[in-house]
């Protein structure tokens, strides 16, 4: 009798559950959960967890060696800044490095210390010693960058560089207005018309009209690179690679075989 009990009670809780989930269903759009809102929620707390310690490394960037000392943070000797700068390049100290030769672009409003600052920031993501932080250091580089493109707008390395830097920002925080999606191309235009035979800018502009499926424009480029790198086997892969994705085995073919006989 009372195995019979528990058996009735546990069936009519079930069916309760399941009128609970049945009405929910039915008022789904009062009921259900705004996953997507969650996931928002997530990132943001992510983000601000890693701007934070962001925030904290530049702050203690002083302890990071013993070498040079942390009361440099607050010098004005723009000789004993420089000379710093150069000590900590050698160490590979790239995150001590940019801070120093950001505040040393402050103090003299220079187009190139703002560049050689942002450079340091970058290379400490190709180390990869610190994952966690890399997409803080690209955008900590974007900021200098884009500094020093308003110091000096014919400053084209830096122009390439921040067209680069965008494009990575933009992969990982799309931007809320859809113009700014443009910027790193209309950057590297901009550096193509003035420089035309720039091959940095040849070779973005061919691998983002490749992105946006422009094969026709990124052939374009590919080829004028291989005019001007005639030994840059790269060039040709991607001319391959290119026609591979548009269905020309034939062409692909070609452009491969061209590129086994670069030694």
């Amino acid at each position: 009798m009372k195995l019979f009990t528990i058996k009735a009670t546990l069936m009519v809780a079930f069916l309760l559950l399941v009128g609970l989930f049945s009405w929910m269903g039915w008022k789904r759009s009062t009921a259900t959960i705004d996953f997507k809102k969650m996931e928002e929620a997530r990132l943001a707390e992510t983000q601000k967890q890693t701007t934070d310690q962001f925030t904290n490394i530049l702050k203690n960037i002083g302890a990071s060696t013993d070498v040079v000392k942390p009361d440099i943070l607050n010098s004005t000797d723009t000789l004993r800044l420089s000379m710093a700068i150069e000590l900590l390049d050698t160490m590979k100290k790239y995150v001590y490095a940019g801070v120093l030769a950001e505040k040393l672009a402050e103090q003299q409003q220079s187009d190139w210390r703002y560049l050689q600052s942002a450079r340091y920031f970058l290379l400490e993501t190709y180390s990869h010693e610190q994952p966690e932080n890399e997409f803080m250091f690209t955008k900590k580089a974007k900021v200098n960058l884009e500094k020093c493109v308003a110091i000096n707008p014919l400053n084209y390395a830096a122009k390439i560089d921040l067209a680069i830097c965008t494009k990575n920002v933009n992969d990982v925080q799309p931007p809320s207005d859809p113009l700014d999606l443009m910027k790193p191309a209309k950057l590297l235009l901009e550096v193509n018309r003035a420089q035309p035979n720039n091959t940095d800018a040849l070779y973005y502009l061919g691998k983002l009209a490749v992105e946006t499926q422009q094969f026709e424009k990124a052939i374009e480029r590919f080829k004028k690179l291989v005019s001007l790198q005639p030994q840059n086997q790269e060039n040709y892969l991607e001319l391959s690679d290119i026609y591979l994705k548009m269905g020309n085995e034939k062409e692909s073919k070609l452009w491969s075989e061209k590129a086994q006989r670069i030694k």
